[in-house]
């Protein structure tokens, strides 16, 4: 399985396969405000206010970018109109272009993974990447490295 394959799949396990999803929801702000609950079970309950916010100001960077860009408005109109949470933090009038943050994600069979999760701003592709790296040596560092030989492949189901 080449090295890009086996990335595609651990991204799928860590964050879902955005792939499979329709264009309209190909977005991790409205994954993270909009999904069901229990969609979003993979961030750390502690983590998850520190995410909120600092995806909320992103966002607020983003429009205050491209104030007239549609698909930026229509976000945060579906944003701000299904999530009282994020109508909350948009109140706040908070701006974010920082670093990335520290997260623990739960895997349903690996448990808790410590990762660092940093974004790459393409700003001239008005794109954005996010990388999440495991300290070396660490628990996550293998725990990344046995998802990218299962990938997606449901462990927990018998066979």
């Amino acid at each position: 399985m080449p090295g890009g394959a086996r990335t595609a799949s651990t991204k799928a396990w860590l964050r879902g396969d955005f792939s499979a999803l329709p264009r309209h929801e190909r977005n991790l702000v409205r994954h993270a405000f909009l999904a069901p609950r229990s969609d979003t079970r993979l961030h750390d309950p502690a983590e998850a206010e520190a995410f909120a916010r600092a995806a909320a100001g992103h966002l607020r960077a983003a429009a205050a970018r491209y104030p007239d860009d549609p698909e930026v408005a229509a976000l945060v109109g579906d944003l701000l109109s299904g999530s009282a949470e994020f109508a909350r933090l948009w109140a706040d009038h908070e701006v974010r272009t920082g670093p990335g943050l520290r997260k623990t994600l739960r895997h349903p069979l690996l448990g808790a993974l410590t990762l660092n999760c940093d974004v790459l701003d393409i700003a001239d592709r008005d794109q954005r990447v996010v990388i999440y790296t495991a300290d070396p040596g660490s628990p996550a560092e293998e725990a990344l490295r046995l998802l990218s030989v299962v990938g997606t492949q449901r462990m927990d189901v018998p066979g």
